[in-house]
C-alpha cells in the first residue's frame, strides 16, 4: 500500500520516454494517463481497506472490549499491523499518529473499566471530574513500539461531603494499615477525594501494565502522589518548585510537564493547569536560563574528528545509546527553543514548524532539524523492530560498525545539525537578548 508516491515515480520514469515525445497523439496520451490512474486506484484501494481495518479496530477497542486480556490481544494486533505498516510506507509520521489513535483508544477503555470498578467495589461514582494526561513521547505524540507509562491525573477540588459510609470505611481500613494507632476521627472531604483518586490512579497504571504499557522506571506515573493532585494541589507544586525553590518537584519534572496531553476526561481542566504553568515557567528568567544551559550542553555521539563515541567495554562494547546521545538533545533543544519564544506546542516536527513560521530558525535549519528527527527515530524503530525478546534492553543501543556508509554518514548529518542548532541557541538564547 504504498502512499509514498514511490508507484508513481516508478510509473513515471517507466513511461518517461514516451511523456516526452513532442509528437504524441492525444490517443496516446490519453492511454498513459489512463495507465497512470490505474495504478493510483489500485493504491488509493489498499489505502482504503486499510483506513477501515483501523477503524473497525479501534471501534472494537472501544466498544466490544469487555477484558484486560481483550485489550492486551489489541494492542498486540496493533503493533504488528503498524510493523508491517512502517517497512511499507517507512513514514515516522503515519507511525507516531496511529500508535497516538490506537493507544489512546486503550487508555480511554482502560480508565471507563476502571470507573466501572470503582463503582463496583463500593468507592463510589467519580465525585469530581478529572483528566487523564499523558507526557514524553505520549504527549508529544511520538510514540513508537516500545511504550512506557509517563501520566499524571488531575482533579476538581471540591468541598461536597460526597463520601460514602463505605468509602469512609474503607479509607479507616487503608490508614489503619499504616497505623493501628490511628482513630476514627471526621476526615475532609479533601482527604476521602485524594484517597479516591489514590485507589483509581492504582487500578490504572495496574489495568495499563497489563494491557503492555510498561511501568515508567522513572516513576512518572499517577500512581505515585507526586504525579496526580487536585488542581489547588498542582499549582501549589508549580509555586513551590518555580518560586519557592523547594517541594517535590525537580527540574527535570518541570521539563517533563512541558508535553502534557489530555487522553481521556474533562480536557478544559488540563488547559486551565498549563496554562498557569506555562506562564509560571516562562515569566521566571533563572528557570528559564537552566533550561536552556541543560539543552545546549547534553553531549551527543559524536567525537571531535567525526567519530562515533561508543562503549569501551561491558554489555553494550561498541555501541552507543542513540537515544541519550542523539534523539534526547535534539527534542530539548527544539523544546526549550519553543518555550522561550512562547511556542507551547507538543509535537516535536510541529514544534520545528512553528520556530520557522515564526521566522525565528531559517528554512534550512527547519530542514535539517526534521531530517535529524526522522533518522534517529527511523533507526530506533528499526532497533526495536529486530530486538525480539531483548527489546526493552538493547533497543535504544546502535552499534556504528553494523551500518553501511550511507547510513553512517547520515547519523553523522544527524548529529552534526543537533550541534549546530546547540550552538545557534546558545548564542541567541543564552548570549542574545531572548531570555
Amino acid at each position: 500500500m504504498p502512499l509514498n508516491f514511490t508507484n508513481i515515480d516508478s510509473f513515471i520514469e517507466k513511461h518517461r520516454e514516451v511523456m516526452n515525445e513532442k509528437v504524441l497523439l492525444r490517443r496516446e496520451r490519453s492511454r498513459v494517463l489512463t495507465q497512470l490512474g490505474k495504478v493510483i486506484r489500485e493504491v488509493l484501494k489498499d489505502y482504503e481497506t486499510f483506513e477501515a481495518e483501523l477503524s473497525s479496530l479501534v471501534t472494537d477497542i472501544r466498544e466490544k472490549s469487555k477484558t484486560l486480556e481483550q485489550l492486551k490481544d489489541y494492542h498486540k494486533l496493533a503493533i504488528a499491523g503498524i510493523e508491517n505498516f512502517f517497512h511499507e510506507e517507512d513514514t515516522i509520521s503515519d507511525v507516531h499518529d496511529i500508535f497516538r489513535i490506537v493507544r489512546d483508544a486503550l487508555t480511554t477503555r482502560i480508565m471507563q473499566f476502571v470507573e466501572e470498578e470503582m463503582t463496583a467495589e463500593g468507592y463510589g461514582p467519580l465525585p469530581v471530574d478529572y483528566v487523564w494526561a499523558g507526557m514524553g513521547s505520549e504527549g508529544r505524540d511520538e510514540q513508537t513500539i516500545i511504550t512506557d507509562q509517563d501520566n499524571l491525573l488531575l482533579y476538581n477540588d471540591t468541598d461536597d461531603d460526597f463520601a460514602s459510609k463505605e468509602l469512609q470505611d474503607k479509607y479507616y481500613e487503608h490508614l489503619k494499615g499504616k497505623d493501628s494507632a490511628i482513630s476514627r476521627d471526621a476526615k475532609t472531604s479533601k482527604e476521602y477525594l485524594d484517597y479516591y483518586f489514590e485507589v483509581f490512579a492504582r487500578k490504572a497504571s495496574d489495568n495499563l501494565h497489563t494491557v503492555g504499557f510498561e511501568r515508567c522506571k522513572g516513576g512518572v506515573m499517577a500512581v505515585n502522589q507526586k504525579w496526580r493532585g487536585s488542581l489547588k494541589d498542582w499549582k501549589a507544586r508549580i509555586e513551590e518548585s518555580i518560586i519557592y525553590e523547594k517541594g517535590s518537584f525537580e527540574p527535570l519534572d518541570i521539563i517533563i510537564l512541558t508535553d502534557a496531553r489530555a487522553i481521556y476526561g474533562n480536557n478544559k481542566l488540563l488547559d486551565v493547569f498549563l496554562n498557569y504553568f506555562f506562564s509560571m515557567v516562562t515569566e521566571n528568567k533563572r528557570f528559564m536560563k537552566d533550561f536552556i544551559q541543560s539543552a545546549v550542553l547534553m553531549p551527543n555521539a559524536l567525537g571531535f574528528f567525526g567519530n562515533f563515541k561508543v562503549e569501551k567495554e561491558g554489555e553494550f562494547k561498541g555501541k552507543f545509546n542513540l537515544k541519550l546521545l542523539g534523539w534526547a538533545p535534539l527534542i530539548l533543544s527544539v523544546r526549550m527553543t519553543c518555550l522561550a519564544n512562547g511556542i507551547y506546542e507538543r509535537n516535536t516536527t510541529k514544534r520545528i514548524g512553528l520556530l520557522r513560521g515564526k521566522k525565528i530558525i531559517k528554512k534550512d535549519i527547519e530542514k535539517n532539524l526534521i531530517d535529524a528527527y526522522l533518522i534517529f527515530v527511523r533507526f530506533r524503530l528499526m532497533n526495536q523492530i529486530n530486538a525480539g525478546p531483548d527489546i526493552e534492553s538493547i533497543s535504544n543501543y546502535l552499534k556504528p560498525d553494523m551500518l553501511g556508509q550511507d547510513e553512517q554518514e547520515k547519523l553523522r548529518r544527524a548529529m552534526k545539525t543537533v550541534e549546530s542548532f546547540q550552538k545557534y541557541i546558545q548564542e541567541t538564547l543564552l548570549f542574545g537578548e531572548a531570555i
